[in-house]
């Protein structure tokens, strides 16, 4: 009789990846990222502002007839809403700070950059989508502000211009998006890119199962 084969070895298990590893390692991202994309944010912030001045205006400028809207830049951060159509002594209907409206770029910045285990080039494609679609967010945000100011904050001119609907929409849709919504998007605007991403690298893997032994004839 020939002597029995010995059964092969099972594989060698490779070794297990440590629970919540990713996480982990996206969060310490996160917060290295955060300084960086700060600066940057700062230092696009004077140009940003005057792109969102320029275009809320014209978006505003839509929905009127004639124009009556400008909007007027106070420094590097504010800006003042005048109404043309109104008199001298109550032209400037209302004031609010841009920058504040868009601060939540840094956390998008960080957070997107921050992601493990994903390419440099799908990375920074996946943050210019999520900064385009912000972009328009920060500029409907900036409409909707001038809209809550009229509808609301010009005593007898607001009641006699907006119905009690319009002023309730224009006031609660202008609270929506400039709080829970402004801070909110970083975090709905990642999922939307990395949820699967985020899924697959936690999940528990399981060791391969050995292949079975050959009979011997």
């Amino acid at each position: 009789m020939p002597p029995p084969r010995p059964s092969p070895k099972p594989p060698a298990k490779p070794p297990a990846k440590p629970k919540g590893s990713w996480a982990a390692r996206l969060a310490r991202n996160a917060v290295l990222w955060l300084l960086p994309v700060w600066a940057v944010w700062t230092l696009l912030t004077p140009f940003y502002n005057l792109f969102l001045i320029t275009a809320a205006e014209n978006l505003v400028n839509i929905t009127e007839s004639p124009d009556a809207t400008q909007l007027i830049a106070n420094g590097k951060h504010d800006v003042y809403v005048i109404r043309r159509d109104l008199p001298p002594a109550r032209s400037l209907a209302h004031a609010f700070r841009v920058t504040d409206i868009h601060f939540h770029l840094v956390l998008l910045g960080a957070l997107f950059l921050a992601v493990p285990d994903v390419p440099w080039r799908k990375k920074l494609e996946n943050l210019g989508y999520a900064v385009l679609i912000t972009i328009f967010f920060d500029l409907f945000v900036c409409f909707f502000v001038v809209k809550a100011a009229y509808a609301t904050k010009l005593g007898s001119w607001s009641l006699a211009h907006y119905g009690p609907f319009a002023r309730n929409a224009y006031g609660l849709t202008r609270h929506l998006l400039d709080l829970p919504f402004k801070l909110g998007l970083p975090l709905l605007m990642w999922a939307v890119f990395y949820i699967g991403t985020m899924l697959e690298e936690l999940r528990p893997r399981l060791p391969e199962a050995p292949p079975a032994p050959r009979s011997s004839k």
